[in-house]
């Protein structure tokens, strides 16, 4: 006779034979297989430089910025590494920095030619 506790045979603390015990784990093939990989390091650090390069530095952290991008985004392309998302903003960021460079140089030499 089982008594309200589950057990067979009494208070053994034994779950009833065939019964579904806390222990068991699912089925294979069920769950997710593992997440999305971490980004890499190299997106991270092209995400980063292309920030302070558009905040503080604008000469040389847009042009390190876009060059990690690219490398970042490819290794994500090739199953290597996560981060393709933060590789693209990085290169983006390298990009328009290099551009407000470039555009701060022209004004900077128009200027300097003009007072002459």
């Amino acid at each position: 006779m089982a008594d309200q506790s589950g057990s067979a045979g009494g208070t053994t603390g034994m779950p009833a034979p065939g019964g579904p015990g806390y222990g068991m784990h699912p089925p294979a093939g069920y769950g997710y297989p593992g997440g999305a990989p971490l980004p890499s390091g190299k997106a991270t650090a092209s995400m980063v430089l292309g920030i302070v390069g558009l905040l503080l530095i604008p000469i040389i952290p847009p042009i390190i910025a876009l060059c990690l991008g690219i490398s970042a985004r490819r290794m994500a392309d090739r199953g290597e590494g996560g981060g393709r998302g933060m590789a693209t903003a990085g290169m983006v960021m390298g990009i328009v920095g290099i551009a407000f460079a470039a555009l701060g140089v022209v004004v900077a030499t128009v200027q300097a030619l003009s007072v002459l």
